[in-house]
């Protein structure tokens, strides 16, 4: 065999091996895609709408798997595809694992479509265009362009100063739809009317005709400017619209005004421009005569005419002349005056004040203080002439006939001004050898409390009675703690104490403080026998032995077997101590003076008898100090004529379960002069 024949025969088996390589390698593809479609699972995706199913391209974007015709095929679960139409959205989706080996559905939407609308006309009312499309309203603008899916649309657009258009849009997918509108203007009136009437009406500053006047404007804002001759022009923006096509004006013009100038001398007075107050800076009509007015007090007025121009300066200057008025000034006694707290000596005086209020004070030592307002004026002399009257008197012409202090004690005011016979004869029958003839005079006017002090009143100072009937007097009280119950409710009420109180005890008294106090024995004395009386008793229902009823808690019928003495055929009601106030009012305006407990007054109990020719006592308070003091008064235990008579008299140093004690002050800190 040549060489030509040796490689055209080895050139033979290459071509043989290769024939069956390339078979061998077709044969294992057919093999493997068979295997393949036997292992993977197929599923078809199923487009919607019809005309993008049959334009639609499928891939398999992730996952192991691929794609034939609308079948997608996954070795594993949940691939994710990519369908793509002309016309339509494309869309990426997962199908999930129930889909695999069935039918996956995918709905395209379609591309939306383009609608421009623009409008034609006035375009500077253009921007204020509101659109609806269907039922949805578009920002206001002057051109609509929006994207829209396929489909008929009414389209309505609506602007103030424009008559209203609606049209029917259809849009196309993938479509551009441009349609021009022209709006057509609404036709409006102007309706112009003025007083007074024949004024210039401008619109836009173009001169259209007089007042009245008609006009017709189609739709739009117009400047309208109304003018005449000596009024100020009035100026006023108007729209004519489709919901207010009439505007109807009818003005009432204003006169033209000028600026005035004004120099005023004093300043801070009043102005008055015809009648009326004005404040600077002033602006007066040019049309009419202005009468001004300015004044300011301790002044006299002045008024100017004046009729501004506009082609000079108006310029007003008020120059006021001071008013000045003679007051004669007089007191009785004479006293120095003050007037707006300076002193211009004693009265009588004669003074020249300025034409204004002034305040003028009386003062003088001892009397109460008088301030009064005046007025001087310019064309006459006042006179005033005050009487003094002193600081006592004053006070008690201010003082209250009854009050009820802090504690809840009510007392009474007694103007006194009498004499007394204190004590008994010794041919008065039951009368005892303490009780010393005296006479004394009560100037001092004083207050008593009218009820004896409860056990309620009491607590308020000393908690250890609040368990007592709140309405019985309080008893077993010592002197010293009645003394300092009344400087306690001194304190309640800022006054001047009038016990001087010295590590618990009492070791004198102020005389003329106004401070609570128990009653003097003189003050107690004369209450019971004389006070509302037209004479002295000798006791405190009068002289007669025979106690009328219901006037007294004492010894009675029913007090048999406690006490030792008792007053037949009378009943009180009460076998001990009763609640105050509950017998009759006596004639001196108080309660239980005549029995219920006895009380504690002020006094020192002394058992030395005054001289024969004793002067008549002032206002008797007794020494300073005193271990024992004077009780007075009937009480519950009480049935002889010595212990039922006023005169009666007792010393103690302690408290006693029949004795208490009712307040009393003085009404003024200093004696009055008679």
């Amino acid at each position: 065999m040549n060489q030509f024949s040796k490689q055209l025969d080895q050139a033979k088996k290459r071509q043989k091996r290769f024939y069956l390589l390339s078979g061998l390698a077709i044969l294992g593809i057919i093999f493997l895609v068979s295997g393949l479609f036997v292992v993977s699972r197929g599923t078809r995706v199923e487009i919607t709408p019809p005309d993008a199913e049959a334009h639609a391209v499928i891939h398999v974007i992730d996952g192991p798997g691929f794609s034939i015709g609308d079948s997608v095929y996954s070795f594993s679960g949940n691939p994710v595809i990519r369908a793509a139409a002309p016309g339509f959205r494309t869309a990426t989706k997962t199908i999930d694992s129930k889909y695999l080996g069935k039918v996956f559905p995918l709905e395209l939407s379609e591309l939306p479509g383009r609608l421009i609308i623009e409008l034609s006309g006035r375009s500077a009312y253009f921007p204020e265009t509101t659109w609806q499309v269907n039922e949805h309203t578009a920002d206001p603008t002057d051109t609509l362009d929006l994207e829209l899916e396929a489909g008929v649309y009414t389209v309505t657009i609506l602007n103030p100063f424009f008559q209203s258009e609606q049209l029917n849009v259809e849009i196309k997918r993938r479509k551009k739809t441009a349609l021009t509108v022209n709006l057509r203007p609404i036709e409006g009136v102007l309706s112009i009317a003025s007083k007074p009437s024949g004024a210039t009406v401008l619109i836009d500053d173009k001169a259209v005709g007089q007042t009245p006047v008609q006009l017709n404007k189609p739709g739009g804002r117009y400047t309208l400017r109304v003018s005449a001759d000596g009024y100020a022009d009035t100026v006023e923006q108007l729209a004519v619209t489709r919901d207010k096509p009439q505007v109807d004006r009818n003005y009432q013009l204003g006169f033209k005004t000028e600026k005035i100038t004004l120099d005023l001398e004093p300043k801070g007075g009043t102005l008055l421009v015809n009648g009326v107050q004005m404040n600077p800076p002033l602006s007066l009509n040019t049309v009419t005569t202005h009468h001004l007015t300015y004044m300011k007090a301790g002044y006299y007025p002045e008024t100017i005419t004046i009729r501004p121009t506009a082609d000079q300066e108006n310029k007003v200057t008020f120059q006021l002349k001071a008013e000045i008025g003679q007051v004669d000034i007089a007191s009785s006694p004479a006293a120095t005056v003050w007037i707006d707290d300076k002193n211009y000596g004693v009265t009588p005086i004669k003074a020249s004040l300025p034409a204004v209020p002034h305040q003028v004070t009386f003062k003088k030592t001892g009397y109460r203080t008088v301030t009064q307002r005046i007025h001087p004026k310019g064309e006459f002399t006042q006179e005033i002439s005050i009487t003094l009257i002193t600081e006592q008197q004053a006070r008690l012409q201010e003082a209250p006939h009854e009050y009820t202090n802090s504690a809840g004690i009510k007392l009474k005011l007694f103007l006194v001004k009498d004499q007394l016979n204190m004590g008994a004869p010794s041919s008065e029958k039951g009368q005892r050898a303490n009780e010393f003839q005296r006479t004394v005079r009560l100037t001092k006017p004083f207050y008593a409390s009218i009820f004896e002090i409860t056990n309620q009143q009491f607590a308020q100072f000393d908690s250890q009675k609040s368990a007592a009937p709140p309405n019985h007097p309080v008893t077993q009280v010592s002197w010293q703690k009645a003394a300092a119950y009344c400087n306690w409710l001194s304190q309640q009420e800022n006054r001047r104490p009038f016990y001087v109180i010295t590590n618990n005890t009492v070791t004198g008294f102020n005389s003329s403080a106004d401070g609570y106090r128990l009653l003097t024995e003189a003050e107690w004395e004369w209450l019971a026998r004389k006070s509302g009386k037209l004479a002295q008793t000798i006791f405190s229902w009068g002289d007669d032995t025979t106690i009328p009823a219901n006037t007294a808690n004492i010894a009675d019928e029913n007090a048999q077997g406690t006490v030792r003495f008792y007053v037949p055929y009378y009943r009180d009601g009460y076998t001990s101590v009763a609640p105050v106030g509950r017998f009759n009012q006596e004639l001196s305006g108080l309660y239980d003076l005549a029995g219920n407990v006895s009380e504690w007054v002020h006094d020192v109990y002394s058992i030395i008898p005054p001289s024969a020719n004793s002067p008549v006592l002032n206002n008797p308070l007794g020494t300073q100090q005193g271990q024992t003091h004077v009780i007075k008064g009937a009480n519950f235990r009480s049935g002889t004529m010595t212990t039922l008579r006023p005169a009666y008299r007792e010393g103690l140093t302690e408290g006693r379960d029949d004795v208490g004690f009712r307040i009393g002050r003085y009404l003024l800190e200093d004696v009055l002069n008679e």
